[in-house]
Order: C-alpha cells, then structure tokens, then sequence
C-alpha cells in the first residue's frame, strides 16, 4: 500500500503526525520487509499503519494508554484491514512486549523517555534503528542526551517545517504546522 494520505484516518480529537512528517519518519526507520516496529505513543495509529503497509513478513505493536486513542487506533487498523499490527494497551515500557525487535518510533513518551529507551538498548537487535519526533525543545534537548549518554550511535537530528497553501480570494496564503524534530538513532554502529 505505502504512503497514506491524512484525509484517509480517522482522527477525531487526537493529534496525528502528518503525512510529510510521516513520510520522512517512516524513511528514516529504514524498514525491512521482517522488521518488528515498536510504535511508543501510537495515538491515532499513523505511523504503525502507514509502517505495516510495508511489512510483509514482519509486525507493528503499537502501544497506546489514552483510552480515545485505543479506541481511534483500531477503528484505522480495522479501515486499512490490517492483520500485522497489535494494538498494546499500557504505559510503555511497561506494555512492551519482552520480544527482540529491530525498529522503535517513539510519537509520545510521558516523561518515561530514559526507560523506555533502556528497554530498546535491552531488546532490540545489534542493528535496531530508533526514531524520535519531538515537537518541543525540551524533549529534543533530553532525547539527544539520554541517546548520547547511552551509546547510541549515528545520532541525527533533522528539522522539518511544513507550510500548507490556502486559497484567500485570488490567492495563496502559506500557513505553516509546527516544526517538528526527527531524531534518528542506531544500537550499533553502522556501515
């Protein structure tokens, strides 16, 4: 399936990544047709489901506490009929699987960010790959840290901002969204 435009979820009041930010998140996880992507934060479901549409041997487990985002996530895996995603309800890291896995986004942490990246450094594999959106400049300032602190390798950090035209009369006016930061991180070093 590949790309899926924002108009195609149901959104109802949660925020949800959009579809650029989207775009480039799920390039930057790198993905492989057998990765197991961890999606900490999945609120709406976007990036799981935009990330599953990619697997086909492999499985998303998109943890989500918000009880209307649960409720939201389903409701997209059941429009986009997805079989390779699971929804896990709880705080992570306490809901994430104790599996091996090879990919992590994180859209949401709740101040849990060290443990959770802990359970990454205990789980995934040798050649496990993080991304990290932030909006805020704290949680890029305490992201890039704990990375650092940790001995994650190849650390990058891009700044994405998007303007979306909108007709005013005879014109275009360009509205901007927020920035966001996408923070991309390996276990290991990489060649």
């Amino acid at each position: 399936m590949g790309h899926i435009y924002d108009k195609d979820f149901i959104q109802k009041e949660l925020p949800m990544t959009k579809q650029e930010i989207r775009a480039i998140s799920i390039a930057k996880l790198q993905l492989k047709d057998d990765s197991i992507l961890i999606d900490v934060g999945a609120g709406t479901g976007t990036i799981g489901i935009e990330g599953a549409t990619y697997l086909r041997n492999g499985m998303v487990y998109s943890i989500e506490k918000e009880e209307k985002g649960i409720e939201t996530l389903k409701e997209n895996i059941k429009r986009f009929n997805l079989e390779n995603i699971e929804v896990v309800v709880g705080r992570a890291p306490e809901a994430i699987p104790e599996i091996s896995y090879d990919r992590m986004f994180i859209g949401g942490s709740t101040g849990s960010m060290r443990s959770i990246l802990d359970h990454f450094k205990k789980y995934a594999k040798a050649e496990g790959r993080i991304v990290i959106n932030a909006i805020t400049l704290e949680t890029l300032a305490d992201a890039t840290k704990l990375l650092r602190e940790l001995n994650f390798k190849n650390i990058e950090v891009v700044n994405v901002v998007v303007s979306r035209g909108k007709n005013i009369g005879p014109y275009t006016m360009m509205y901007g969204e927020n920035p966001i930061y996408i923070i991309t991180a390996d276990k290991e070093e990489t060649k």
